[in-house]
């Protein structure tokens, strides 16, 4: 995903076109080029600074740094909006699952609400 305004006037005809572009840092780039059914282009040019959130990536891509390989169910309300463009359709499938930890001296009330809820649901599919 990237803003209107670093995709100007320029068209995105092809995957391949991402090269013209500088890419956020992400562990996924060359599988999404391989999911748009294409070889990953030569010469892509990554951001030196690698983002550790989704957030902070959605935040660079809407200030033009850069395109940011974005979840589109989590980030679909700023390309509604028409401050993010997703160029294609091509998306990749995330993990079946994932894990919260909790430290025992988390003392934040909505951290434990979360964990015990997510306890309680894994215990009624088990």
């Amino acid at each position: 995903m990237l803003s209107p305004s670093l995709l100007g006037t320029r068209k995105l005809a092809a995957p391949e076109a991402l090269a013209d572009f500088a890419l956020l840092p992400h562990p996924d780039w060359q599988q999404w080029f391989k999911e748009a059914q294409c070889a990953t282009p030569q010469g892509l040019r990554f951001l030196a600074v690698d983002y550790p959130t989704h957030e902070l990536d959605a935040n660079a891509a809407l200030a033009g740094v850069g395109v940011a390989l974005l979840s589109p169910s989590l980030f679909r309300p700023l390309v509604t909006e028409g401050r993010l463009i997703a160029p294609f359709p091509y998306v990749l499938s995330g993990p079946a699952w994932h894990f919260a930890l909790i430290r025992s001296n988390d003392a934040r009330q909505a951290t434990r609400q979360l964990c015990a809820w997510l306890c309680e649901q894994a215990r009624e599919v088990a």
